[in-house]
């Protein structure tokens, strides 16, 4: 990570704070997540997802992992499969919004608090040839978050670990209609 990059995430005090950077990050502003990860930006598959990803982090929830929702071949020719899923940190009020926000949409939802260790994740979002591949929604461990947003100044740091865990995930495998655009509606009801 570059000195300047450096600098701007241990400027970061708040929650809001990580938030408005993992935006700048996704939009091509910042060359680097916190604590030097990802650099270069975000996968392909999450280019049309930014949008709706840099809007939830400038309201508050801090995305850190997306995926979109798909059903195909994938490069060696087996089946992959995708559910659109939202893992974030947000505050309180944020988990109400979101847990609405799953309750009204039919998404499924897993909520957590930071640990001291990180059991698997709790929802099924990949497979690949039949076999699974990817979960969401497990529980960050404290350490996990501390190595996440190593950098950052020791306010921000808390923040993240004391927010809530909040996972969205779409149950239908490859549909990619349902999730973006509750997402979408929720966050212009917040401006």
């Amino acid at each position: 990570m570059s000195r300047s990059t450096a600098r701007i995430w241990s400027t970061a005090r708040t929650l809001s704070d990580l938030g408005n950077l993992t935006a700048q990050w996704l939009e091509g502003d910042l060359a680097t997540l916190a604590g030097g990860a990802y650099r270069g930006g975000p996968d392909e598959e999450t280019g049309p997802l930014v949008p709706v990803l840099a809007a939830m982090n400038r309201a508050g929830h801090v995305t850190f992992q997306s995926q979109p929702g798909c059903d195909g071949p994938a490069f060696d020719g087996r089946r992959w499969r995708q559910r659109a899923a939202v893992m974030c940190l947000t505050d309180a009020e944020g988990l109400q919004r979101l847990t609405r926000t799953a309750r009204d949409n039919g998404l499924l939802l897993a909520v957590h608090r930071a640990c001291r260790r990180s059991p698997a994740g709790d929802i099924l979002v990949t497979t690949w040839g039949g076999e699974e591949h990817t979960c969401f929604g497990g529980r960050l461990s404290k350490a996990y978050v501390r190595l996440e947003y190593r950098g950052c100044h020791r306010e921000a740091v808390r923040a993240a670990i004391d927010a809530h865990q909040v996972t969205l995930v779409d149950p239908v495998w490859g549909r990619d209609t349902v999730l973006w655009p509750a997402l979408t509606e929720v966050l212009a009801l917040t401006r």
